[in-house]
């Protein structure tokens, strides 16, 4: 079979692991209707390996100045147990095609057990060409 995806027009690229830790994984998966676009389309998968569910997940994104991130809804607010997942998505994009690297902040907030947990990760690592 071919690969899923292979007919999208658009640009493809590998897969980011934004965060991992904590039995919790956020994957970023990245497209651009053209390369010379100034705004990426971000699907962000969060993923809970542990054995206990994670309620009121929320994921909180910042961006520096130079870049303009509208987020869209989750699509739960848990991850149930051993391999739960929700999806997002993000359109980032650059106020100017000078250059500047794409980077943001992730704070990424849910309970586990009754108990509040709150984890940050700054994601630098973008694919070179978006």
């Amino acid at each position: 079979g071919r690969e899923f995806g292979s007919e999208f027009e658009g640009m493809s690229y590998p897969t980011l692991t934004a965060y991992d830790g904590g039995g919790v994984k956020v994957l970023f998966d990245f497209e651009k209707t053209d390369a010379n676009s100034l705004t990426t389309v971000i699907m962000a998968t969060f993923k809970n390996s542990l054995p206990d569910p994670l309620n009121d997940f929320l994921c909180k994104v910042a961006v520096p100045r130079h870049l303009d991130l509208v987020i869209g809804p989750a699509s739960t607010e848990t991850l149930r147990s051993r391999g739960g997942t929700m999806t997002q998505t993000m359109n980032l994009t650059r106020k100017r095609s000078d250059g500047k690297p794409l980077k943001m902040r992730l704070l990424i907030e849910y309970k586990r057990g009754g108990r509040a947990v709150r984890e940050t990760a700054d994601v630098t690592d973008f694919p070179a060409d978006l």
